[in-house]
């Protein structure tokens, strides 16, 4: 098979993932704002600060942190150290980038593995003041821990693209 012909299969699945999670880490930090606000608002102005606000950002801000880390690792956009690049040449750079795959990719299985248990585990504990079960927060591990995967596959057809 072709770098093209992947690139042609893999490209529009990219592209319908990768734009969703944008937009979903969008709304999420639009919403994130406004409940913030609105506690604020609740605290200082109202002097009544609303019991379902702080569980809930928290639950926001989960996801929102968690989702928006596969957006960079498919763009190769987090933070890194480059200081030794030009010392190693290509062929050290290209062996630091399959180290650097290996790793994400042991760490997106272990996301997705520990990350089920850890929701199986807190399947009956709810979160106060809104009521959602501790494992729709866990749930955002192994999403995550599958978008590493997409993200990294990503990342690959682009880098030998390039190429």
């Amino acid at each position: 098979m072709t770098l093209e012909k992947i690139k042609k299969f893999w490209d529009p699945i990219d592209n319908v993932i990768f734009t969703a999670l944008k937009y979903l880490c969008a709304a999420l930090l639009g919403a994130l704002i406004l409940i913030v606000f609105y506690i604020f608002l609740g605290r200082y102005v109202f002097h009544h600060s609303p019991m379902w606000g702080e569980p809930l950002s928290l639950f926001l801000l989960t996801w929102m942190s968690i989702l928006g880390s596969a957006l960079v690792l498919r763009t190769d956009e987090h933070l890194k150290v480059t200081m030794f690049d030009e010392k190693m040449g290509k062929k050290g750079i290209l062996l630091t980038d399959i180290l650097a795959t290996i790793c994400v990719l042991i760490f997106a299985v272990f996301m997705i593995i520990y990350g089920w248990q850890l929701m199986k585990a807190a399947r009956t504990n709810s979160m106060a003041g809104i009521n959602i079960p501790y494992k729709w927060m866990y749930a955002s591990l192994p999403v995550t821990g599958v978008l590493y995967l997409f993200g990294l596959v990503s990342q690959w057809v682009r880098r030998l693209e390039q190429r």
